[in-house]
């Protein structure tokens, strides 16, 4: 089943990095000698390739995705040219449950592009989840890792998809949570604002 969800995600991250636009312009020059009136018609085609070279150093993104379980909201910034590091909180959107979360990653892009195309990048977090008993809360913490793609479709405007696993593991397992210990699929999708 996980197979069938990364190896879309993986294609379109390798198309997405394959892809630039292209300027196609096309001229026709006349030049006339003014002496002996001899006129020359020169048609050229022009193909060039244009990438987007905006410095931003900085990003706020949610996970729209994540807004069926927590509400959120991350900071990122680029420290070099292939290290952006980022921290975020989260708290829960269902109903009973209350509690906050942290978390924080590491996102390193081979391109030496900071915050622009693909990025591999090691994550923590730490949650403090309960219901109406905050004595019977869990802590649960996890790490893992992600593969993404951030871009820029329009000025500032920033978009990303990944994809990873996260290993959590809790305080207790005697909570209203249930066993909550293991591994799970890691989807992120972020819209957010550059600058």
């Amino acid at each position: 089943m996980r197979f069938k969800i990364i190896i879309p995600f993986l294609f379109l991250i390798i198309s997405t990095q394959l892809i630039y636009s292209q300027v196609r312009t096309e001229e026709k020059k006349k030049t006339v000698t003014e002496q002996k009136g001899d006129t020359t018609v020169t048609s050229s085609v022009i193909l060039s390739t244009s990438e987007d070279i905006t410095p931003r150093r900085h990003m706020i993104v949610i996970n729209p995705l994540k807004f069926l379980l927590f509400y959120n909201i991350s900071y990122y910034q680029a420290v070099s040219d292939n290290i952006g590091i980022g921290a975020g909180l989260q708290s829960p959107t269902i109903g009973p449950i209350n509690g906050f979360g942290l978390n924080a990653e590491v996102r390193f892009y081979p391109s030496q592009k900071s915050l622009r195309g693909f990025y591999i990048a090691p994550n923590f977090s730490y949650n403090r989840l309960y219901h109406d008993n905050r004595d019977n809360a869990l802590y649960a913490t996890s790490i893992g890792g992600l593969i993404g793609w951030q871009w820029f479709p329009g000025a500032d405007f920033a978009m990303g998809l990944g994809i990873g696993i996260d290993h959590y593991m809790a305080s207790t397992k005697e909570s209203d949570f249930g066993d909550y210990d293991g591994n799970a699929p890691a989807l992120r999708f972020d819209i957010g604002y550059g600058w």
